[in-house]
This record gives structure tokens, C-alpha cells and sequence, in this order.
């Protein structure tokens, strides 16, 4: 295996880094059509990048053992294309024409096949990777300015996030099997804002399956607007229950107390079979269960072949993004990338 290649297979499900520092680790992206994207790995044994793809790349994933990535090769065509990791190079799989009306948005690990989520369907690859099936979603996905999917370890089901900042967002859910679309939410009182997840108050800003329970997954809320607020969910079918929030009390107007809750901005799973969470200031590491086992300060980024990350924490990359400042005064959110088999 060349050096490329392990470097490529070190870094957990999605992750990529392009010249204009914006990296994907299938926590955030933004709905728009692809003008110059581009799939450039950085080796962390000597720094180097190497260009693969110039242009119109969608999206990028970890499948099973397979490095996939979905691109969108010319914009005078609406061909898609599938392509995976080989030796030392990226080897198309398959194709599939689009449309404006059924833009690809995500691509999905569904019990170790790929999966391509779209506005109006799903395509699935066929076992022989000849032929994708293809089912129309039963109902309209919410859309935002930035979007996260997720499936659960079992694979039925993508959970999509959605991130308007200040304007909420909220999740929903896409079984696969059927293409049922459902809207997740769960508010405790009527007021306007209540959650914990409320879609006109809470911007989903990560979904990861949960490593506990092989039906649910793990969501991330995040917004700093005036205040932060934000929290760690568990979803369950269309069931979602708190399993972390970090509060402060601020002094507010008329000498009341104000409530404000820590902002998070993504999450990944860890090697150790837990996970990470990241906020603007601090990385949290949590075991499945969801007990918080350590607490970092963020590192300080240092620029590596144009990129700003940090390998000082141990069992995950740091990689800097503004990928988030469009929707929230957060300033720049690292996104996380764990590195397989790391001790933690």
C-alpha cells in the first residue's frame, strides 16, 4: 500500500481538505451547486498534497474499506459519478445523470454500501456495483443553508441536519428502504424556542451514528447569535432525548440571571468506540454511553501545506474551517478528524 493510500485510509469516514482551507469531515456542507471543489489529500508524513479531482466534488465518504468519493465532473453535463480509492488513485464505479430538481446532496454509508441522498430520491448500488436502484422520497426535505447526514449502524434510515443559524434548522429523518421523509422534534413547553429540538429555533450542526444503539444516532446543536446555546442529542427513530449540555449563568438586564448553554459545532466518532463533540473554544472526548471522560483547551494551528490543523491531541486531527461563520458569530470551528486505531 503506498504512502498516499494509508494516509488516505488513517482518516476516519469523509474527510478531505481543498485549497481554500474548507474541509469535510460529513459534519457540515452547503447546499449549493459545485463551482471549483476539489479532492486534494495531505499526506501527514511529509506534508505534500496531491490534486485528484480539479472540480465538482460533492461529496466524500468512507464506505466499508472504501474511500468514496461523489463528484460532479463538468457543469455543462448533469452526470454523476461515483468513484473509489484503488492502490494509488481514485477509479470511477459508477454513473448516474441528475437534474437541478434532484441534486445529489449527500452521500451515506448504508450498511457498508454507498448510498446517494438527492432532492427528490435515493439511489442505491446494486450488490455486482452495475446498476443503481432508485426509490422517489415520499414527502420534502426542510433544506438550510448548511446541511449534516448521518446514518445509524443498522443502515436503514439517513438522519439529515439542518443549519439556518439564527433561524433554526431541525433534523429529519429519510428511511431508505421506503423513502418516507419525517420531521424529528421535540418540544417540552409551548414556548417559542422550546426544546431540546426545536427546527425553528436549533441549527443541527453534526450527526453521527450513536456506537450504543445500532437504530440511533447522535446530534449536535450549535449557535453563538447575541448568546450560545446548543446541546448533544440522542435520536431514535423519531425520538430524541438530551445526553449533554454545558450551561452558564450570565448576568442579565434588570439584575436577572440568564441561562446560556454551550455551543457545539461537530462531532465524530473516536477510536475507542466513544466520541468527540467540539465547540469554538473546547473538545470534549465522551465514552458510548455518553459520559464525559476528558476535556481539552483547543491547540493552536499551525499551516501545513496550506491547511491550519494540529495533531497534539491525542487520536484526532484539528483542522481549521470557516465553514460555519456564514451562519453563526462563532468565528472559526475546527472540524475533527480521528484517526483509526490511534490510542487514546
Amino acid at each position: 500500500m503506498s504512502n498516499l493510500s494509508s494516509e488516505f485510509r488513517s482518516l476516519s469516514s469523509s474527510s478531505f481538505c481543498s485549497p481554500s482551507q474548507a474541509c469535510r469531515s460529513g459534519q457540515q456542507r452547503s447546499r449549493r451547486i459545485p463551482t471549483n471543489p476539489k479532492a486534494i489529500p495531505c499526506s501527514l508524513a511529509d506534508n505534500s498534497r496531491q490534486v485528484h479531482f480539479e472540480r465538482g466534488v460533492l461529496d466524500i465518504k468512507k464506505i466499508g474499506h472504501d474511500l468514496c468519493v461523489v463528484r460532479w465532473p463538468t457543469s455543462e453535463t448533469r452526470e454523476v459519478v461515483l468513484s473509489v480509492w484503488k492502490k494509488d488513485r481514485f477509479e470511477d464505479l459508477a454513473k448516474f445523470s441528475s437534474s437541478k430538481q434532484d441534486y445529489p446532496i449527500v452521500l451515506v454509508n448504508s450498511a457498508n454500501s454507498p448510498v446517494i441522498l438527492s432532492l427528490a430520491s435515493i439511489r442505491s448500488l446494486s450488490a455486482d456495483k452495475h446498476e443503481w436502484h432508485t426509490i422517489k422520497l415520499k414527502g420534502k426535505l426542510r433544506g438550510g443553508y448548511q446541511e449534516t447526514a448521518g446514518t445509524p449502524l443498522a443502515g436503514n434510515s439517513v438522519y439529515l441536519g439542518f443549519n439556518n443559524g439564527e433561524w433554526g434548522g431541525g433534523l429529519q429523518r429519510v428511511e431508505l428502504r421506503t423513502g418516507i421523509v419525517t420531521n424529528v422534534e421535540r418540544r417540552e413547553t409551548k414556548e417559542l424556542c422550546a426544546g431540546p429540538l426545536n427546527s425553528a429555533c436549533d441549527p443541527v450542526t453534526g450527526v453521527i451514528p450513536d456506537p450504543r444503539n445500532k437504530d440511533c444516532i447522535l446530534a449536535a446543536v450549535g449557535l453563538v447569535h447575541m448568546f450560545s446555546h446548543g446541546r448533544i442529542l440522542r435520536v431514535c427513530g423519531k425520538d430524541a432525548s438530551l445526553i449533554f449540555e454545558k450551561s452558564h449563568i450570565l448576568d442579565g438586564l434588570n439584575g436577572h440571571e440568564l441561562k446560556v448553554t454551550e455551543a457545539f459545532f461537530g462531532l465524530t466518532l473516536a477510536a475507542d468506540g466513544g466520541f468527540w463533540a467540539l465547540t469554538s473554544e473546547t473538545l470534549y472526548h465522551f465514552g458510548a454511553d455518553g459520559t464525559e471522560k476528558e476535556e481539552y483547551e483547543l491547540p493552536e494551528l499551525k499551516p501545513v501545506s496550506g491547511i491550519y490543523l494540529s495533531r497534539e491531541l491525542p487520536g484526532v486531527i484539528v483542522v481549521r474551517t470557516d465553514t460555519n461563520w456564514a451562519v453563526s458569530v462563532s468565528g472559526y470551528t475546527p472540524i475533527l478528524i480521528p484517526l483509526e486505531g490511534a490510542g487514546l
